[in-house]
């Protein structure tokens, strides 16, 4: 990488440039190039910035595209079909593509303080568009405020981040103290830069941060919950903590967990750090972030165990041990704006490792019960990772691990015992219906009224002997009711029609059975054309007035 001998020494106004950059073109994002040749063929000055370019700069891939350019979220959005405008405080323009969301940002300066306290500068108020030179000093460090032009393959360096870069720190623009009293946010934002991306803090920095964490309960909770979230699951969680420890951040954003640090002895001390090393080991080798009440159990898990030891005669059964949980680590969850879905899931996860000690008692769950909860699969790897941590249980963990992956079978549930289930409750709905006062004596209902009110329990045994693969019983024919008797001379016989019963003769003439439907189509397929018969001769032929006793047609 050069810089260009044509560049202007004041760095305020004009940027040093620095050209060949080394930056492959296979490691860009596809649209967001084609995004940036967009906006600038519409006259709109678009550059690469931020973690992009930071990452790319130190041979890492980065996670995402973001970009920064002098059109208005409104030209954006005119501009791209896919856009969406979001955000309260500063408007950001979003491009939703299937697979990813490219952020597109105005150039912003950094805002006038009006009125209140001079000493207060807490930054309340972010929407106020600037150019390129004020939006990369607004920025927080050094490192994060280089811009990337991958038209021409040169990057925009206003205040001397590729230097920083090269010397592998992480330093604040312009005055420390100033810029962490704006944002305390920036002061976990430094120590995952640090953490993640080996890096070193430069002392002033460092300085700043430690004289400003006490104005971390100040920053609003869900951004410092959002960023607990990124340290936890980055896969240096340790590096960290220790890091938050050292400059007194902890004791503001997790004071519980500060103060078990600082009660402890120096086993359960080491115990905690291993916790949260097999945590990153487990993070670097899946690839991919653990759930979020999996890692915060990993942190919470051994003050919990503290607490209990502390006094196991009043948590021995699993509803202590869940009001145990909830006074140690319901305030944090609460004071953090932890989600209630996610904060339940961490407590049950955190109760439930009691279950797999050998000395758990029997009578308070049922093993194959167990197995079928939801969280079952976030608290066997929690006992895991205790066991990567400690280097024992693995027997425990393995019997555990086997039984769930047999749950598949014993963990379904039992068909034959909900179907007995299901008819019984129903037999005892239609009892309960054909009874006036709970004894067995009957309402008086008619037989109609009756067959309606078993109807549905019939129907429910018609389905379940179905779903058992056995046949359905056939329905029973409804009943004829008997012909009449009639004379007939035997030397006639009827044409149509057929007669069941005694017929007064020695001879009975047997109804046809029933065909069926494929049987009627078969036979209508294969049938003759019609033809009439030949008339009867009429010397054959009776004379209905004078023989009334003749049945049938000729």
């Amino acid at each position: 990488m050069t810089q260009d001998a044509d560049a202007s020494p004041e760095e305020a106004v004009q940027p040093k440039i620095f050209r060949r950059t080394e930056i492959r073109p296979s490691a860009l994002d596809d649209d967001a190039v084609k995004v940036v040749s967009r906006l600038r063929r519409k006259g709109h000055e678009t550059f690469l910035v931020g973690g992009c370019v930071r990452d790319l700069l130190l041979h890492r891939r980065p996670k995402d595209f973001d970009l920064a350019t002098s059109a208005r979220p409104r030209q954006v959005k005119s501009l791209f079909r896919n856009c969406r405008i979001i955000g309260r405080r500063f408007k950001l323009a979003h491009l939703h593509f299937d697979d990813k969301i490219l952020e597109v940002s105005t150039f912003r300066r950094r805002p006038d303080q009006d009125g209140g306290d001079e000493d207060d500068l807490l930054i309340t108020s972010d929407n106020a568009f600037g150019t390129a030179n004020e939006d990369a000093h607004r920025r927080d460090f050094t490192i994060n405020a280089l811009f990337l032009d991958p038209e021409a393959d040169c990057i925009h360096d206003y205040v001397s981040g590729i230097e920083d870069i090269e010397r592998r720190i992480v330093r604040t623009i312009g005055d420390p103290l100033t810029r962490m009293k704006e944002d305390p946010v920036r002061i976990v934002r430094a120590i995952k830069f640090a953490a993640r991306l080996s890096l070193q803090i430069e002392d002033a920095t460092w300085q700043a941060m430690c004289d400003a964490a006490a104005d971390l309960d100040r920053a609003a909770p869900p951004r410092i919950l959002e960023e607990l979230q990124r340290l936890m699951r980055s896969g240096t969680a340790l590096k960290a903590f220790q890091l938050l420890r050292d400059c007194g951040a902890l004791a503001v954003l997790l004071p519980e967990v500060s103060d078990y640090l600082a009660s402890a002895d120096r086993a359960e001390r080491t115990q905690f750090w291993r916790l949260l090393e097999a945590t990153d080991s487990a993070v670097r080798c899946s690839g991919k972030p653990l759930p979020v009440p999996l890692v915060f159990g990993a942190l919470f898990y051994r003050i919990v165990e503290h607490a209990r030891i502390a006094s196991p005669e009043e948590h021995g059964k699993e509803a202590d041990l869940a009001r145990l949980v909830e006074s140690v680590i319901g305030p944090v969850l609460r004071r953090l704006s932890f989600p209630r879905a996610e904060s339940g899931r961490l407590k049950r996860i955190c109760v439930v490792q009691r279950r797999f000690a050998k000395d758990a008692p029997k009578r308070s769950f049922r093993p194959a019960v167990f197995l079928r909860q939801e969280y079952f699969a976030d608290a066997l790897a929690l006992l895991r990772l205790r066991c990567v941590a400690s280097d024992e249980g693995w027997d425990t963990y393995d019997d555990w691990y086997e039984r769930g992956n047999e749950g598949s079978d014993s963990a379904a549930p039992d068909v034959a015992t909900a179907e007995k289930t299901a008819k019984d409750d129903a037999t005892t709905d239609v009892a309960r219906s054909d009874t006036g006062d709970g004894k067995g004596r009957s309402r008086g209902r008619s037989g109609r009224d009756r067959d309606h009110a078993e109807s549905p329990n019939k129907k429910r045994r018609r389905k379940k002997s179905r779903s058992d693969g056995r046949s359905a019983r056939p329905a029973r024919e409804p009943e004829m009711p008997p012909l009449e008797v009639v004379d007939l001379d035997p030397s006639q016989v009827p044409t149509y029609g057929s007669l069941l019963g005694d017929t007064g003769s020695d001879d009975k003439i047997e109804r046809e059975a029933p065909k069926g439907k494929r049987a009627r189509k078969k036979e209508k397929a294969n049938a003759e054309p019609y033809a009439p018969p030949p008339p009867p001769p009429e010397a054959v032929a009776p004379k209905r007035e004078e023989d009334p006793n003749v049945f049938g047609d000729w």
